[in-house]
């Protein structure tokens, strides 16, 4: 099945922006929580935090710009918020383990919906 250029356009442009909003919402969440990371834990799940936001942002420049790394910056997007989600109800909410892998592969399933968005958005914008 191959998509017409709108829907690949409205595709590309949903899952930029939704990268965007999880990008901000990383860094913010992020910087709130540094300074109340008291333990080992928390500070990797912060750490992962910033990570996904990293990748998030990266991950939208290079669906236009430096294609050849978007898999890349994709691939780091969805292990950093799969981590920092199974991290997060663990070290912050004092869940069990098995809530915290049920938390990440609910990001994962997410994570990959969106990356899958941005690729097939993005398909034919550049050869580079």
């Amino acid at each position: 099945m191959t998509l017409s250029p709108p829907i690949r356009r409205a595709l590309l442009v949903i899952a930029a922006l939704l990268l965007l909003w999880v990008a901000w919402s990383g860094i913010t969440g992020g910087i709130n929580q540094l300074p109340e990371s008291r333990t080992p834990g928390q500070l990797a799940q912060t750490i992962t935090q910033f990570a996904f936001a990293f990748f998030a942002a990266s991950s939208v420049v290079t669906a236009f710009w430096g294609t050849r790394w978007n898999t890349l910056m994709l691939a780091g997007w969805t292990l950093s918020v799969t981590l920092a989600a199974g991290f997060a109800s663990v070290v912050w909410g004092g869940t069990s383990w098995f809530i915290g892998l049920l938390a990440g592969g609910g990001a994962l399933v997410v994570g990959l919906g969106i990356a899958w968005l941005l690729r097939v958005g993005a398909r034919g914008l550049s050869r580079t």
